[in-house]
């Protein structure tokens, strides 16, 4: 059995708001630098993204799809009748063409152009019963995530809320970027399911691609072998989820769902006769300093939950009610069972990782992950020391070290998971705050 890194959900240039130049050959440069193995092939669905498929992909013996030093997976994301967006992977070209023709009457745009992601008006239980009868697996993606997901406010607190009679269908749940293992193994519904953390990409930079994946032990990088280590059958399993720090997702914390300001707490020493005190704005940012930190956040998130809170910013700006939504690390302290993870016996470890882009541009300074300098450095550190996830996760520092005492340094810290955050919510990413010594 050999170990194999897979990123299983990606984009085409047929879904909204993804690079035109990526396909295949661009996707698999930066699959070299990352050192991925596997990548999902990403809205197989649409026309003409299967048509380009069919030309480049090719089946070996043991039933992978693969083109030039890559192996592809057949993926598509869908969108039911509830918003609940879906990953979808399919065993073979026959069962893509399949699910496409069951769900043309059922969709306005999946044969579209931008039909990439398309959207069918089928209840969560009717899209799985129709999807894994022509033999293909699906689950729910970026589950937690603020909008069109299946955890997000206001809607299903449970698998069986949601999948109904058909929930034992459901083969794996997508984290997302602003989730990891120790947030959703507070939740009793998913002791039992198996957990991919994937990038979701919507381009073939390295900041994107690659970002999140999951190692697989697998005789071979084929949908069969997929299939048994997502149901952890006959030796196949994930042996390590791998992903942002669930901080530097978008959406991890509570945000103004109409000026994208995030909302954070911050100690007020002094304490005044109520539990909040003062509230400050910035462009970015509604703090809200309270003496009781514990409990002001606390009952903060229980009002926002319950659609009580409205934006302070947009109320003295625009003298509108704009409502406080919750983030995904809140949204999961309303529903979980448990104040702390309990992660299964299965449960892989989970990694949290910082792209190497983003480590080379807090040594650098530099704000922009395509500037020059820092994909010169980037680029070289993978030239001399090999692919990002082994530089991040498994050279030794004292080789890093001798390539650049800084970035062996920010490698160190994330290692040990002592480095520090301004988290990421409204559609922003967070940073890492880290001083060089």
């Amino acid at each position: 059995m050999d170990s194999f890194n897979a990123d299983l959900h990606v984009h085409s240039p047929h879904s909204i708001a993804v690079s035109k130049s990526l396909d295949f050959d661009t996707m698999i440069e930066t699959c070299k630098k990352k050192g991925l193995n596997i990548l999902g092939t990403g809205d197989i669905l649409q026309p003409k993204w299967l048509k380009y498929a069919k030309s480049k992909l090719e089946k070996n013996g043991s039933g992978a799809y693969s083109y030039k030093e890559v192996n592809f997976i057949l993926q598509s994301e869908i969108e039911d009748a509830d918003s609940v967006h879906e990953v979808v992977f399919f065993p073979d070209f026959d069962s893509v063409r399949e699910v496409q023709s069951k769900l043309k009457p059922h969709s306005s745009n999946i044969m579209g152009d931008w039909g990439g992601r398309p959207i069918v008006n089928l209840s969560p239980p009717e899209l799985v019963d129709l999807v894994t009868d022509s033999g293909a697996m699906i689950g729910p993606a970026h589950a937690f995530t603020p909008f069109k997901a299946i955890f997000r406010q206001n809607k299903f607190e449970t698998l069986s809320e949601c999948y109904q009679d058909s929930v034992s269908k459901i083969s794996f749940l997508e984290l997302g970027l602003s989730a990891n293992t120790d947030l959703a193994d507070k939740m009793d519904c998913l002791k039992n399911i198996s957990f991919l953390s994937n990038s979701d990409a919507h381009s073939q930079s390295a900041r994107s691609l690659g970002r999140e994946f999951n190692r697989f032990d697998l005789d071979n990088p084929s949908f069969d072998e997929i299939r048994l280590a997502l149901e952890r059958k006959d030796g196949r399993k994930i042996t390590l989820n791998v992903g942002l720090d669930p901080k530097l997702g978008k959406y991890y914390i509570m945000f103004c769902n109409n000026c994208r300001r995030r909302v954070v707490f911050e100690t007020q020493k002094k304490a005044a006769t109520s539990i909040l005190n003062t509230t400050s704005i910035s462009d970015d940012f509604i703090t809200i300093y309270a003496s009781d930190l514990k409990k002001a956040h606390d009952d903060y998130v229980i009002n926002v939950s319950k659609n009580k809170i409205t934006c302070p910013a947009c109320a003295e700006e625009l003298n509108k009610k704009h409502k406080i939504r919750l983030g995904v690390s809140e949204r999961i302290q309303v529903i979980s069972d448990h104040d702390h993870p309990i992660h299964p016996n299965h449960r892989p470890p989970y990694i949290n990782i910082i792209p190497l882009v983003d480590v080379v541009r807090t040594v650098k300074g530099i704000k922009s992950h395509t500037s020059k300098t820092v994909l010169k450095t980037y680029n070289d550190l993978i030239n001399t020391l090999g692919t990002e996830f082994s530089i991040l996760i498994d050279v030794p520092l004292k080789e890093i070290k001798k390539k650049d005492e800084n970035i062996a340094q920010i490698i160190s810290a994330l290692r040990s998971g002592e480095i520090e955050y301004t988290p990421g919510g409204g559609g922003s990413y967070g940073e890492l705050k880290f001083e060089i010594e």
